[in-house]
């Protein structure tokens, strides 16, 4: 066969992704390889499924928006120039990643290398090994870790927000040469993740193709999984706190004395001020308002205006106008402060928390 302008771009790109193949090998499983090595051009995609199982979060860190994960991958391929005649005694060949990668370049074979598209570290493999049917069934397997960008973190409804995870699987070759399907039984999620911050469920395979390292469309499978957060401890550790002290500075209009209520309030002024720093320490610098942040910076607004209330009701007292001053007094105590609060809240969970 005469070959084709496109097939001679397509082997150029072969040599191309192989040699970065070859030179991130020990990351990507198949280790060993030469940049002799020329992969052939396929008549036909070769099929390649692929299985993604996670068996532990070991961090999430959501300022620095990735995680760490300890994952078993899984890839299925069948090739019958590697079928053979079994012994009586073999059920099938085991083998190193770099033994296969040298007998495929032996016989002018394809390897369908992969890279982990949001890998954000070196990626450490415990074990990997090859298995190879006596009808050509190729099945690879590691167990590695890696900490894994995730770029699709959203806060705005922080702490009551669901983020989404994703280990991406990328093949290094063109969709010409190796197609990805999705291997579901392969994949999933550990039942001892070892993450407690997180509730992490609903995994699923998604198959997509995106612009490879070829420049070319390629394919790409990501197992994909959601994240919740443990509401209870933020309900202990933060709305109960938060609601006692919007209570003791409610509690503050019934003291006849108006300069204790000003000192008082301003000691809770500080508090919501520590609140914010602690919140914001295990965010990254967000360009927009969280709906913690948004009721935290309301009750900044309301302790302040407390303060300057107060101060203008002593100011009232101490220019004869104190019948003024109580009835003011009085009227923020039943409706204003009670009410403003309810409405803040109210608007907080309208305008953060629920879809429209």
């Amino acid at each position: 066969m005469r070959p084709t302008p496109r097939r001679l771009i397509l082997a150029f790109i072969s040599v191309l992704t192989f040699l970065c193949a070859a030179a991130a090998a020990a990351a990507q499983g198949f280790e060993g390889g030469s940049a002799s090595y020329t992969p052939p051009v396929p008549d036909e995609p070769v099929t390649v499924s692929v299985g993604i199982f996670i068996d532990q979060i070991t961090n999430v860190d959501q300022k620095s928006e990735n995680f760490g994960a300890v994952a078993t991958l899984r890839l299925e391929w069948h090739d019958p120039a590697l079928a053979y005649d079994k012994s009586p005694n073999q059920i099938s060949k085991v083998m190193e990643p770099a033994k296969f990668v040298e007998i495929a370049a032996d016989q002018n074979l394809l390897v369908p290398f992969f890279v982990v598209q949001n890998q954000q570290s070196k990626r450490w493999i415990h074990q990997a090994i090859v298995v190879i049917r006596p009808d050509g069934l190729v099945r690879y397997f590691e167990k590695s870790s890696l900490t894994l960008q995730a770029p699709y973190f959203n806060f705005l409804k922080y702490p009551f927000d669901t983020q989404t995870f994703y280990y991406e699987i990328s093949s290094v070759y063109p969709s010409e040469y190796v197609r990805f399907v999705s291997m579901e039984d392969a994949s999933g999620l550990g039942e001892l993740l070892g993450e407690e911050e997180w509730i992490l469920s609903d995994a699923r395979m998604l198959k997509t193709q995106i612009n490879g390292i070829s420049g070319l469309q390629t394919d790409q499978v990501a197992l994909q999984f959601l994240g919740s957060r443990h509401v209870t401890y933020y309900v202990i550790r933060v709305f109960i706190p938060m609601l006692i002290l919007i209570t003791v500075s409610w509690s503050l209009f019934f003291l006849d004395e108006y300069r204790k209520r000003i000192e008082i309030a301003g000691a809770n002024l500080l508090t919501f001020v520590a609140f914010n720093w602690a919140i914001s320490a295990d965010l990254p610098k967000l360009g927009y308002l969280t709906f913690l942040d948004f009721i935290l910076q309301w009750m900044f607004v309301v302790t302040g205006g407390v303060i300057v209330i107060n101060v203008l009701l002593r100011k009232m007292k101490a220019t004869g106008k104190e019948g003024l001053a109580h009835k003011l007094d009085n009227y923020i105590i039943k409706w204003v402060y009670p009410l403003g609060y309810l409405a803040i809240v109210a608007f907080g969970v309208t305008r953060y928390l629920i879809e429209l």
